[in-house]
């Protein structure tokens, strides 16, 4: 009998080792779901982190040496009481309001250098003249690379800033960069200018400041409010509209563009021999779309933010 109950001991001991050992086989589902999640958990961060550069340049850009003006709603024209003792001219009249959609701006007028980058990758038309009022030797000498593009018409300007991924600015949105959101008549206020604020012909002195073209932004005290630099004097600039004498009384309030079957385009802001009536921001001048000249620019604009 003492070998049966032997053996039905063994027996029983083997039995109940293999019932102890079922429970260390239940945490292995565990682990295994713990290895599986892991990757999960680690793989989803990477996807959020990849997509976000994607979708955050949403917005316009302004490229360097532009300045993005906000949309706005100003008084166009000229303004009597803000006009330095000038009478205000017809084609100036009368002052209407205008909104503009926000828009980018040149900081500065277009340079030598940056019309030379053009010509260069074949997007422009070199100028037939290199020489400025005093210098033989004006566009191609680097002395003068950081000075404004002069001798260019109409269509080589446009050309430029179509290359450039721009446009000429109109002429809303000249006036509105020059003047700024306050009614004056210079960019920095209705204090007459002088050769400490603009590169143009001195009334009181009766003399050129300086007689021919400066290195853009030599006149910081002349900035506008929005931090336009040469906005009076240095260079005319072409602007994209065309000359309409009495476009202020027929002007569309919104982003106005004059277009006209004709070759007269309008410029602004005046020159380095320009007296202090053409160098107001509300002063319209305008020159044939073929014409090029020493004191004649330009600089461009673009479409910012709606």
């Amino acid at each position: 009998m003492s070998g049966k109950i032997l053996s039905a001991l063994l027996l029983m001991l083997i039995m109940s080792g293999c019932i102890m050992q079922t429970p260390l086989q239940t945490p292995q589902p565990v682990v295994e779901e713990e290895i599986e999640a892991t990757p999960a958990v680690a793989t989803e961060p990477n996807i959020e982190i990849a997509t976000e550069p994607v979708a955050e340049p949403g917005g316009t850009e302004v490229p360097e040496g532009m300045v993005l003006i906000p949309a706005t709603e100003y008084m166009m024209g000229c303004d009597p009481e803000h006009n330095n003792s000038y009478n205000c001219p017809s084609d100036e009249l009368p002052q209407h309001k205008v909104n503009l959609s926000a828009y980018a701006i040149d900081v500065y007028e277009v340079t030598n250098a940056q019309y030379a980058a053009c010509v260069a990758a074949g997007g422009c038309a070199a100028p037939i003249v290199s020489a400025s009022k005093t210098r033989d030797d004006y566009y191609q000498n680097p002395d003068y690379a950081n000075f404004p593009m002069i001798n260019v018409k109409w269509e080589q300007a446009q050309a430029y800033c179509t290359w450039a991924g721009k446009r000429l600015p109109t002429e809303a949105e000249w006036e509105l960069a020059a003047r700024g959101t306050t009614p004056k008549a210079y960019p920095w206020g209705d204090e007459a200018p002088d050769c400490s604020k603009a590169n143009i012909y001195h009334n009181a002195t009766m003399s050129a400041c300086v007689g021919d073209t400066v290195a853009v932004g030599s006149y910081p005290e002349g900035a506008s409010e929005f931090g336009v630099m040469d906005m009076t004097g240095n260079v005319w600039e072409w602007v994209a509209d065309s000359y309409i004498e009495d476009f202020y009384s027929v002007s569309p309030t919104e982003n106005p563009l004059a277009e006209e079957a004709n070759q007269l385009r309008t410029v602004r802001g005046g020159g380095w021999a320009s007296n202090w009536l053409a160098a107001r921001v509300s002063s319209r001048a305008y020159d044939l779309s073929f014409y090029s000249g020493s004191d004649l620019g330009f600089r461009c604009a673009m479409d910012g933010e709606q």
